[in-house]
């Protein structure tokens, strides 16, 4: 028996509960499902009767009440329903979290309804889009605590999509506590591939928040365990001084995930034994492994000196060569290659001996620019992003200044001085050096770099002031996570940028920085922003969206005239084909008038004769439940 099919009409029959038994009559999801009961019907009598009970009910000439029949139909519905499912339980049943020392036991409420579980257990039971953002949101929400969850979030671990298994892995298995591990040891195999890492680290998260020490077991699994397994465990006896002579014979092994882990672990150690193994390996084939373990995780001064050292010694032997006779330019270009392994050491942590490295290449600018571009060493040009990068977040004069000398030589350099500008600078101070400037370069004469770098700028801007990000939006029924685009609040950016942006944005007719950037009391913006919305009134780009989010939320436009805007751009022919809306314009159409509902109702796509659609797919489904909640209220 079709028990999806059943499944599908159970939802519906309940969304109508909701929604009111005397909107089933013109329901488009009743309607769809009506064919296929017909369909099934004529090979099965149960089919027939359903089908019949869905006719019933979308009668409008019917004499009984819409209630009635609604509720005769879900009788009916839940009697087969009933015949189809299973009480009894596969396998044996197993005591959790008992032959614990602090003898924790899991008693995490199962009071959740099944509409509450149901998306979750569907995100973690299937494949495709969309999931991650579901599994996130119950786990905020705490429904994950319900322990009718469990086995699926153990099973999470192996998800293909490797952003769900790290979710499982280090929060929502853990979030179990205690209660689990017993369990999580109990299904743990030691001789596992990398499916069972993710097992090891959930058991470690669990027992550093508890502060419960497993270090012994780790040991164990260090010597005997399969590669994936004691690469995972040599990392966790990091700063654990007993294990510094055995990771220093690990860093031997061929094995090179086994090397590395092994390096990752002397390098939470203050013992001189581990500084000189990672000093020695630094200069040779395990350098990147040397790298990766200081660049996550604290490591001591002395450690984080000497390898500064080691670095600046680098950067001085080739800038010196800048005077020399005869130049070895593959020398340096095996130096240039050491360096930006050694770069990505400093990404999360300031060194003043690192810090006047990289003013040093930034002086010399020219000369390393010209070894890439005249002998092909290509690493130089990246160090010196490296270094424009590290010195923007450490911000001094010193560096402001440099950072402008080389954005003037090289337009690439212009987003890091420009976002030191920022933090260094007034916004009337920013403003002047980069229109004020770059604005009078190019009256002066066509300077195509002056161009290029306002571009840069531009560029720079638009991710500082447009936020992208996932937004959910409740269907009554359902959830949808729509990719989105906000705009900062006023006070943010009153606060942090220059009026004279906003004015400069409409001159370059720039309607996304404009809508960015729109605030009251200048002139002429909300006429630009109404004039580029008859422009571009189609929703299924975020133009449009955009637009009437800078009318409302910055220029304080009334939802009457919100109102009229949107149907304006509703109504253009161009308006048309649109996939999803944003929830910004859902919320927006649950504001409408109910004397707007039939208007609303037209545009649905059983609705019109027309041979595209103006609204389908998601859009339709999202317009359908306007339609039924402004029903509701009248």
């Amino acid at each position: 028996m079709s028990t999806a099919l059943l499944q599908e009409l159970y939802q519906e029959t309940r969304r109508l509960y909701i929604a009111g038994s005397e909107l089933a009559v013109e329901d488009i999801r009743l309607r769809k499902l009506l064919p296929r009961f017909q369909q099934l019907g004529e090979k099965a009598p149960i089919f027939k009767r359903l089908g019949d009970q869905i006719e019933s009910i979308m009668d409008q000439n019917n004499d009984i009440s819409s209630a009635e029949r609604l509720q005769n139909l879900t009788l009916l519905l839940s009697s087969v329903l009933h015949t189809q499912g299973s009480v009894t339980v596969e396998g044996d049943l197993k005591p959790l979290g008992v032959n614990h020392p602090q003898d924790v036991s899991l008693s995490s409420p199962t009071t959740y309804s099944y509409r509450k579980l149901a998306p979750v257990v569907q995100a973690l039971s299937t494949t495709g889009g969309g999931r991650l953002e579901v599994i996130d949101h119950a786990f905020k929400e705490a429904i994950f605590q319900d322990i009718r969850l469990m086995p699926l979030a153990i099973q999470g671990l192996y998800d293909a999509y490797s952003e769900i298994a790290e979710l499982m892995t280090y929060k929502i298995v853990p979030s179990y506590g205690l209660a689990i591990l017993p369990y999580l040891r109990d299904i743990f195999n030691p001789q596992g591939d990398k499916k069972e890492v993710r097992k090891l680290t959930a058991i470690h998260t669990i027992a550093q928040e508890h502060q419960l020490d497993l270090l012994d077991w780790y040991g164990e699994l260090s010597r005997s365990a399969s590669d994936d397994i004691r690469a995972t465990a040599i990392r966790f006896l990091s700063g654990h001084e007993q294990y510094v002579p055995e990771c220093i014979a690990w860093t031997k092994e061929k094995k090179k995930t086994v090397r590395a882990s092994a390096y990752y672990a002397l390098a939470g150690s203050d013992s001189s034994e581990a500084i000189a193994c990672l000093l020695t390996a630094s200069a040779g084939k395990d350098l990147e492994y040397v790298v990766e373990a200081v660049r996550y995780q604290e490591v001591s001064t002395e450690l984080e000196e000497q390898l500064a050292t080691v670095f600046a010694s680098d950067v001085e032997q080739v800038i010196q060569s800048e005077h020399q006779e005869s130049v070895e330019y593959k020398a340096i270009e095996k130096i240039a290659e050491r360096l930006l392994l050694f770069g990505k050491m400093w990404t999360h942590s300031q060194n003043e001996t690192v810090h006047q490295s990289y003013q040093d290449m930034l002086q010399h600018y020219t000369y390393l620019y010209n070894l890439s571009a005249s002998h092909q060493i290509t690493d130089w040009r990246n160090l010196l992003w490296d270094a424009a990068r590290y010195i923007e977040h450490v911000g001094t004069s010193k560096d402001l200044e440099l950072l402008y000398e080389v954005s003037e030589k090289d337009a690439d350099f212009v987003p890091s001085a420009f976002r030191l500008s920022l933090q260094m600078l007034s916004p009337k101070q920013v403003y002047d050096h980069y229109i004020g400037g770059m604005v009078a370069q190019m009256k002066a004469k066509i300077n195509k770099e002056a161009k290029k770098r306002l571009g840069k700028v531009v560029a720079t801007m638009r991710p500082m002031l447009l936020e992208n990000a996932y937004e959910s939006v409740s269907l009554g029924y359902q959830e949808q996570h729509v990719y989105t685009q906000k705009i900062l609040p006023l006070a943010e950016v009153e606060q942090k940028w220059d009026k004279r942006w906003l004015e400069f944005a409409m001159k370059q007719d720039d309607v996304e920085l404009v809508a960015a950037l729109a605030r009251p009391g200048v002139a002429g913006v909300e006429e630009f922003l109404r004039q580029k919305l008859q422009e571009n009134p189609e929703f299924r780009n975020r133009t449009a969206t955009l637009i009437l989010r800078a009318l409302e939320e910055r220029l304080g436009i009334s939802k009457e005239d919100k109102r009229q805007l949107m149907w304006q751009a509703i109504d253009d022919r161009r308006n048309s084909n649109s996939y999803m809306f944003e929830p910004y314009i859902i919320h927006s159409f649950l504001e409408f008038p109910v004397e707007d509902i039939e208007r609303l109702e037209a545009l649905l796509p059983e609705n019109r004769e027309a041979t595209i659609p103006k609204f389908r797919g998601y859009a339709a489904e999202q317009l359908e439940f306007v339609v039924h909640t402004l029903k509701g209220m009248k």
